[in-house]
């Protein structure tokens, strides 16, 4: 399995699935009734069905990569997102 702390910016990968430590805090914060809850794994969801395949934006100080990504809505409009990849898991090296 590839580590997300190979990637270098300009990769291109497939993301695959939600990470578990994001259903993990999706199921946390909708027992806690939390503002927004599940955001990022409803978001990553979302980009599951739109188009998976993702570039590598930046490094951050602790090594984590990121990636930027526009999702489109229902009525058309633009919704920017930054997120970064926190578990092997969830995607592969394209």
């Amino acid at each position: 399995m590839p580590s997300r702390h190979t990637l270098k910016i300009g990769d291109r990968i497939r993301l695959l699935t939600v990470p578990a430590g994001d259903v993990a805090t999706r199921q946390r914060e909708i027992a806690e009734n939390a503002d927004m809850a599940g955001w990022t794994a409803g978001t990553i969801e979302r980009i599951l069905k739109q188009d998976p395949t993702v570039t590598i934006s930046s490094i951050d100080e602790y090594g984590h990569p990121w990636f930027e990504y526009v999702l489109i809505d229902a009525d058309g409009n633009r919704e920017e997102h930054s997120l970064a990849i926190m578990e092997d898991e969830s995607w592969m090296l394209l």
